[in-house]
C-alpha cells in the first residue's frame, strides 16, 4: 500500500511538473499594457493608438498606456518591442515601412518583421492624396496637371517627402514611373516640416494623408488632385482617383498592431478581442473615420499574408528607383 502511494505521489509531481502552464502563467494582463508607437506625439499612428487605448483598456480591465519612441525609420520602436517579453504588456502598432519596406530599404536592420512579432490584426490606413498648393500649381485636375508636368524643362518640379525611403517618398516614385515624368524629390524630417512650405509655395507638389491635410484642402489652400485609393473616399467623394488617369496605381498609409514572438496565443487573442472592442465602439470608430482613418480588423494569417504581399510589392519600387538607406 505504502509503494503504491509514493508511486501515486510521484506520478502527480511528474503531471504537475509537465504542465507549467497550468500553476505558473500568470493571467494577462498583469498590469498596464503599453503600446510602442514609432513616432512622435500628434502623428497618425500616434493618435490611431491613443484613440484606441481607451476602450482596449476597458476590454482588459488595466490601462493601455501609449509610449512614443520616434526614429530610425521606425527601427527604434520595432527593436525595443522585437526584444521584449514576450507575454502581451508591451505590443507595437507599425506600419508599411515597420513591416513591408525597411527590409528592402536597410542595408543593415535591428530587428526582423518576418522573425520577431507574432501578428495581431491590421488596424487601418490611409489614402495618399496627391495634393498641390494651387497658387504654385493651378490645374484642377490630375490629367491637366500631368500635361503641365510633361511639357516643362527637365526636373524643374519638385515634390516633397516626409523623409528619405518613407511611404510618401515611395509613392511619389511608383507616381513619376507610372506616368512618365520627371521631379525632383525633397525630403523633409516628417510632414510637420515639410507642411508650412507646401502652404506658402516653398514647394509645390506632395504626397499625404487626409488628416494632416483637411482643414487645408476646406480652406483652399490646398487642391487634392486625386486619392490613390481604389474609390473615392467619403471625405471628399468629387475627388477622383489616381487609377482613373493612371490604371492600378493605389497607395495606402497602413498600419497594424503586434506582439513580440513567442507571446502566448491565448494572450494574441486578448489582445485582438479588446482591439476588436475598441471598434466596436461607435464614438471610437467615428471618431477615427473623421480623421480620414479606414478602421481595419484582421486575423494574425491574414496580417502575415498581407505583409508579404505590400514587401513583394514596395520592394520592386525600391529596387527600380534604386533608393538605399543606411
Amino acid at each position: 500500500m505504502q509503494i503504491h502511494r509514493r508511486l501515486l505521489a510521484t506520478s502527480l509531481i511528474a503531471l504537475w511538473a509537465a504542465t507549467p502552464a497550468l500553476h505558473a502563467q500568470p493571467s494577462f494582463p498583469t498590469g498596464p499594457v503599453t503600446i510602442v508607437v514609432p513616432y512622435g506625439v500628434g502623428g497618425g499612428v500616434d493618435f490611431f493608438s491613443r484613440t484606441v487605448a481607451v476602450k482596449m483598456g476597458e476590454k482588459l480591465g488595466q490601462p493601455v498606456l501609449v509610449e512614443n519612441k520616434p526614429g530610425a525609420g521606425t527601427a527604434i520602436a520595432a527593436s525595443d518591442v522585437a526584444r521584449a517579453k514576450p507575454d502581451g504588456q508591451r505590443v507595437l502598432i507599425g506600419d508599411v515601412s515597420t513591416f513591408a519596406t525597411n527590409p528592402t530599404l536597410y542595408k543593415k536592420l535591428i530587428y526582423d518583421p518576418a522573425k520577431d512579432f507574432t501578428p495581431v490584426s491590421l488596424t487601418g490606413r490611409m489614402p495618399y492624396l496627391l495634393l498641390v498648393n494651387p497658387t504654385v500649381h493651378p490645374q484642377k485636375t490630375l490629367d491637366e496637371f500631368l500635361v503641365a508636368v510633361r511639357k516643362a524643362p527637365p526636373n524643374s518640379i519638385s515634390y516633397a517627402s516626409a523623409g528619405p525611403g518613407g511611404p510618401g517618398h515611395l509613392t511619389s516614385e511608383m507616381f513619376v514611373r507610372a506616368a512618365g515624368v520627371q521631379m525632383v524629390h525633397v525630403p523633409y524630417k516628417g510632414s510637420g516640416p515639410a507642411l508650412p512650405d507646401l502652404l506658402s509655395g516653398q514647394i509645390g507638389v506632395m504626397f499625404m494623408d487626409y488628416g494632416p491635410a483637411r482643414a487645408h484642402i476646406a480652406s483652399g489652400k490646398l487642391r487634392a488632385l486625386a486619392v490613390a485609393s481604389t474609390k473615392p473616399i467619403p471625405e471628399l467623394p468629387n475627388v477622383p482617383t489616381m487609377a482613373a488617369s493612371l490604371p492600378g496605381f493605389e497607395s495606402w498609409f497602413w498600419m497594424g498592431m503586434v506582439a513580440p514572438k513567442g507571446t502566448p496565443a491565448p494572450v494574441v487573442d486578448k489582445l485582438r478581442d479588446a482591439y476588436a472592442a475598441a471598434l466596436g465602439d461607435p464614438a471610437t470608430r467615428q471618431k477615427l473615420i473623421e480623421a480620414g482613418i479606414e478602421p481595419l480588423q484582421s486575423s494574425g494569417a491574414e496580417m502575415d499574408a498581407f505583409i508579404r504581399s505590400e514587401a513583394n510589392r514596395w520592394g520592386k519600387v525600391i529596387k527600380e528607383a534604386q533608393i538605399q538607406l543606411d
